[in-house]
């Protein structure tokens, strides 16, 4: 026993404290920077197959049929890769039901705005996505002295992404329901936002 205590009191605890923040710091770092050495990324899986602007539901996901790797059986997913480059994109969706969302990613897969259904009532979702530059994009309907359209005028910093909606499967019951509300999703180019 004492020489247990005398073992422990040669060791120095700044030492120790040291290393432990070393592996602290080693682990942020590579929390941080692994999505960025990943092989293959949503982006890069998906936008080949993807039109711009365009709202695309995809197929029933079984074992044999995947989009994306690890892609959740008992959800239907919709799927707009947008491109504000050319002009505004105007994305609308409903959200029915609790589960349901509609979630925007850059390319290197980093979410950059969510809508999430409410379990209480539809939750309508409207949004403008505008480039984050000094383009001039015409007059606003307000500068104009019209009645604003109502859609929430979303800035980002990423000129593309995906936007994916997604819909929890209940069951062969409502299917018919999920996939119809699944094909009211819009995703399109604003060519004149007056």
């Amino acid at each position: 026993m004492n020489a247990l205590l005398a073992r422990l009191r040669r060791i120095d605890f700044r030492h120790v404290l040291a290393a432990l923040f070393a592996i602290a710091i080693l682990h942020v770092i590579t929390t941080f920077t692994a999505p960025s050495m990943a092989l293959s990324s949503a982006w890069s899986r998906l936008a080949p197959a993807l039109k711009p602007n365009t709202m695309v539901v995809l197929p029933a996901v079984t074992p044999d049929a995947q989009p994306l790797p690890f892609t959740a059986p008992d959800f239907k997913v919709a799927v707009c890769m947008f491109d504000t480059r050319r002009g505004p994109v105007a994305i609308s969706a409903s959200l029915p039901l609790a589960g349901w969302n509609l979630t925007l990613y850059d390319p290197k897969g980093t979410a950059i705005h969510s809508a999430t259904g409410r379990p209480d009532r539809a939750t309508p979702v409207a949004l403008l996505l505008v480039p984050d530059d000094d383009r001039f994009m015409g007059l606003t309907p307000e500068a104009q002295g019209l009645r604003s359209p109502r859609q929430t005028e979303l800035r980002i910093q990423a000129r593309k992404g995906l936007a994916i909606l997604r819909a929890p499967d209940m069951g062969y019951a409502y299917r018919a329901r999920i996939d119809a509300e699944l094909a009211r999703a819009s995703c399109r180019t604003v060519a004149d936002r007056r």
